[in-house]
């Protein structure tokens, strides 16, 4: 009798356990849906993105460029439009990239594929967080101009030339701005480095808050304007100002 009653306390203490496992692995690995609004806004200001294998495509009429981007780990790529769709409205033709269970390590090739889509238009790529990581490998490997938010390379890229932008916020929680610093002397020669004031990590995005991050200093719409204005004036520096033949279009 003693025994059947081990064996069942056994049973429901690993029941226990396992579900325990499941939830907390759901809520360490649990995805980030862009906010419900985001859809609306991008209809509402007519842009509404075109569903392309590998990722979502926000284009003008006659793109000078694009700017291919990795979303931050388990992220939902649409969540970043409300930062990066108005550069459309400058010229820019935009990869929101979608990644398999939202991990831009296993889809390194996602930019690539997006440029070898439009072979007549010059590419940048970039990327949040740990999708960050993975736009400097591409642009390392590549030499193709780089953005970055909250993010920095994996490799010492500091030899390396190739143009960048790497945005960090003094409120990040995930990437602290003394730890930012030290990571960024493995950036490229000559890269822009901003440190954002009252933005943290989840506010490059519209997806809630994130585990482990700090709260915003300043109001989130003047925030992404701000990052937005660094990534034109960037984009802008690169002097592809002159669209290419509409025979390059796809």
């Amino acid at each position: 009798m003693a025994a059947k009653r081990l064996l069942l306390f056994l049973f429901l203490l690993a029941l226990a356990l396992g579900g325990a496992l499941v939830g907390a692995t759901f809520y360490l690995f649990r995805p980030y849906p862009a906010e419900a609004w985001v859809q609306g806004y991008l209809s509402r200001a007519g842009l509404v993105p075109k569903e392309a294998p590998y990722g979502l495509e926000l284009f003008p009429k006659a793109p000078k460029a694009l700017l291919a981007f990795y979303p931050g780990a388990r992220v939902d790529p649409l969540a970043y439009a409300p930062v990066l769709a108005p550069l459309v409205e400058a010229g820019y033709g935009v990869v929101l990239l979608k990644v398999p269970q939202g991990i831009a390590l296993l889809a390194k090739e996602r930019a690539l594929e997006a440029g070898r889509a439009h072979p007549g238009l010059p590419l940048a790529v970039g990327g949040h967080s740990l999708g960050g990581v993975v736009a400097a490998g591409v642009a390392a490997q590549e030499k193709l101009p780089l953005v970055l938010f909250a993010a920095y390379p994996e490799e010492d890229l500091s030899e390396e030339a190739f143009p960048t932008l790497a945005l960090f916020g003094t409120e990040d929680g995930l990437l602290p701005p003394e730890e930012a610093r030290k990571k960024a002397k493995r950036l490229p020669k000559k890269a822009r480095v901003v440190f954002v004031e009252g933005l943290n990590h989840a506010g490059f995005g519209a997806y809630g808050a994130q585990r482990g991050d700090r709260p915003l200093k300043r109001p989130r719409e003047a925030l992404w304007e701000e990052v937005r204005a660094e990534v034109l004036l960037f984009l802008e520096g690169l002097g592809w100002d002159t669209p290419p033949s509409p025979k390059a279009l796809r």
